[in-house]
């Protein structure tokens, strides 16, 4: 049985553009992960656009829910935020992780917070350590 993980991706300063380029990009790093799908968040799911509307939010183009299978899977998801949150200077990207309506947040930590607190988020709904 698979973990479901609504991953959002955050960049300060970004503007739509530059959100949709990076929802795109680690959308692409992704299909390269073994044990991992990623499927349309709910404002993404197809369905009656409101009259006049252009095109989705930035909170919406930057929502991801990632199906993880595994441990193999769950370590290549947290391996790709890892990379995506260091390719850039520090305090300038986040990554906010939601399974079951609870939540955490990383931005700025170092590696090893980032490791331990990912443990301890894990373990808190069975999932296995990355």
């Amino acid at each position: 049985m698979g973990t479901s993980i609504d991953v959002t991706l955050h960049e300060r300063g970004a503007d739509a553009a530059r959100v949709d380029l990076l929802h795109r990009q680690f959308r692409q790093e992704l299909r390269h992960v073994d044990a991992v799908d990623v499927v349309p968040s709910p404002g993404q799911r197809p369905g009656p656009v409101e009259p006049g509307a252009r095109g989705l939010d930035p909170e919406t183009m930057n929502a991801l829910a990632v199906a993880v299978i595994g441990s193999g899977g769950l370590a290549g998801l947290i391996s790709s935020l890892r990379a995506w949150l260091g390719r850039a200077s520090e305090e300038t990207r986040s990554v906010r992780l939601e399974i079951s309506g609870d939540v955490i947040e990383l931005s700025g930590a170092t590696s090893v917070e980032q490791e331990d607190l990912l443990r301890i988020f894990l373990a808190r709904h069975g999932a296995p350590p990355p």
